[in-house]
């Protein structure tokens, strides 16, 4: 993939300055990259990381997964990174660790969390179920998801074969395992600046639903994409307060309401999508992309729709 910088003014005199592509030194840097930007492993959602390298004991010995986080579903998240091209044993060692990970209580889960926390002093003190409420913005009082009901596993490299790729595209479309495929690459400018690109080759949105077929064995057809998902996120939120300024609404009230009208749609982006348009949202500035205002944040986990002439940031 070419990389290029816009090189003067934005106008039809400007000119593309080729970024040269740069190798990584060593597989930590992307993994520090990705552990301290809990929104850039997947398109349009965040995930909270509750370990990095844990302690996986198993009957042979221990084994050390990358990186190790929760979605906003519950269902725990493990990524292996790779310096360059991907080992042919990735895969057999990624299953490994899900199968160990699939053992996992919620109290172990619950453990491991924050242990992880206490010792990167992020939320020091605090309990899991509190920490899990306030990343992912959830009103005081709401339900939890039940955890780990589903894993999904992640292949991030420089290089990844196709031989590689098509045992993921195999697992997924056979199996309904939940294995994506990131590829990685670090440009530099003449200037020094570092841009880097990440693509899912294999999973994301492109693969078909990975849900259990319904009881009439008819699977659910996938969603096209005729909208994007911010207009889907924004359509639900105007049914849902009918274009009232005062009514209040939650994630979960938008993710409801989609998931009723558009059973293939990917629901854990929703929360993303309304942090990305929320004008006073504290991780507003996890989606530089993100120029449109259309919601107010009241309270932790409710939310209206913007006023801009009622509704101003403190200075």
């Amino acid at each position: 993939m070419a990389i290029y910088r816009l090189d003067g003014e934005v106008n039809s005199d400007c000119k593309l300055i080729h970024a040269k592509e740069t190798s990584l030194e060593y597989e930590g840097h992307i993994e520090d990259w990705l552990e301290n930007s809990p929104w850039a492993l997947i398109q349009d959602e965040n995930i909270i990381w509750i370990d990095r390298q844990p302690s996986a004991k198993d009957e042979e010995g221990t084994i050390y997964p990358d990186l190790f986080g929760v979605d906003i579903d519950g269902n725990l998240v493990i990524v292996e990174f790779k310096r360059g091209k991907t080992p042919k044993d990735v895969v057999a060692q990624l299953l490994e660790y899900a199968a160990w990970a699939d053992n996992l209580s919620s109290e172990e889960i619950h453990k491991i969390a924050e242990a992880y926390f206490e010792k990167t002093n992020i939320y020091h003190g605090r309990d899991f179920n509190d920490i899990f409420s306030e990343f992912y913005d959830l009103p005081e009082n709401e339900e939890l998801p039940l955890l780990n009901r589903k894993l999904r596993l992640f292949i991030v490299a420089g290089e990844i074969p196709k031989r590689i790729s098509g045992v993921c595209q195999y697992l997924r479309n056979s199996h309904s395992v939940d294995i994506s495929c990131v590829l990685v690459s670090v440009f530099e400018t003449e200037t020094g600046e570092r841009l880097v690109s990440m693509e899912a080759i294999i999973g994301d949105d492109n693969q078909p639903d990975l849900r259990p077929l319904p009881p009439d064995g008819v699977p659910t057809p996938q969603w096209t994409g005729d909208k994007g998902v911010r207009e889907v996120v924004k359509d639900a939120v105007d049914e849902l307060t009918n274009g009232d300024k005062t009514i209040e609404f939650s994630i979960k009230d938008v993710r409801t309401l989609i998931q009723n009208k558009i059973p293939e749609f990917k629901n854990t982006t929703i929360g993303a999508q309304i942090a990305a348009g929320c004008v006073n949202h504290n991780s507003r500035e996890w989606h530089p992309s993100a120029k449109h205002n259309y919601y107010w944040r009241i309270k932790r986990g409710k939310y209206q729709l913007y006023d801009s002439q009622n509704d101003k940031l403190e200075e």
